[in-house]
């Protein structure tokens, strides 16, 4: 399993991209599982929890699943979702409706999942 956390938060759109002010960015708790495609990202009320196509490439793992249900106590959305980890550098991104959000990333201890 890996975690992935955000310190800045930044969306983008048609027209460009932009990163909230320091003290507006909403926290971002990411989990992922390599060998069974699972993932959750977290962030405001409630999760996209799904399962995804997992790509490797030279330490490069991507996750990729499409209409993810958003879960909270609202009801919510769903939405594509791109995970990137880079296994050696311990960075990442993750694109999320109109998130695009670079992410410091963990691989959690042995028997301990997310």
């Amino acid at each position: 399993f890996w975690r992935c956390q955000n310190q800045v938060e930044v969306w983008c759109a048609v027209d460009g991209c932009a990163a909230k002010a320091e003290g507006e960015t909403t926290p971002l708790d990411i989990w992922a599982s390599e060998r069974e495609g699972r993932f959750s990202v977290c962030a405001y009320t409630g999760c996209w929890e799904g399962k995804g196509a997992v790509t490797q490439n030279n330490g490069r793992l991507v996750w990729a699943a499409e209409n993810v249900p958003f879960t909270s106590g609202n009801g919510g959305f769903s939405a594509d979702i791109t995970l990137l980890i880079i296994a050696q550098d311990g960075v990442g991104f993750v694109r999320v409706g109109g998130l695009a959000t670079p992410l410091l990333c963990l691989r959690a201890p042995p028997g301990v999942q997310g």
